[in-house]
């Protein structure tokens, strides 16, 4: 008997299941963290892994950093806007430092990137160019061109602009 009343005390004080799940539900504290982030494949993580070495600017203001297969000036992400790519040598700046050109492959295509002008919002300009290529260098002549080759004065490519 004694047994018996004991278990029922023991049923009758623990709550049911629907009382349990009602009570969880209605406290109404707040979070203990920030909320997790929904889709990190679209914000700007730093691994910290640099691809290549930092390069500074010849100015000595500013300075590029390839990691996650985004390009970062200065801490802030200037290249591509969605998704990664694979920067091919390291990038090379104008000689007053305000621009930056690099060699990039994404989805099997070598592409020239020019960002012209560092203190923008981060307009940059893009041309396909032969696989073959990939392994050439970028030599800036002048504000507004780009060489693509082996030497500045044997170009197999040349890009310019206007602004």
């Amino acid at each position: 008997m004694r047994l018996l009343s004991l278990a029922l005390a023991l049923g009758l004080a623990s709550p049911t299941d629907a009382d349990a799940r009602s009570r969880s539900s209605d406290s109404l504290e707040p979070p203990s963290g920030p909320p997790p982030e929904r889709q990190p494949r679209r914000s700007a993580r730093r691994t910290g892994i640099l691809e290549l070495p930092a390069v500074r600017s010849p100015c000595g203001r500013h300075v590029v950093e390839v990691d996650s297969g985004a390009v970062f000036v200065d801490g802030r992400k200037v290249h591509p806007a969605l998704g990664s790519v694979t920067v091919l040598q390291t990038p090379v700046w104008r000689a007053d430092g305000d621009a930056l050109a690099w060699l990039e492959r994404r989805s099997g295509e070598t592409r020239l990137v020019v960002l012209p002008q560092i203190a923008a919002t981060g307009e940059t300009f893009v041309w396909p160019l032969p696989n073959a290529l990939a392994q050439d260098r970028i030599h800036w002549a002048g504000d507004n061109r780009v060489v693509v080759g082996p030497e500045p004065l044997q170009p197999r490519a040349v890009a310019s602009w206007s602004e």
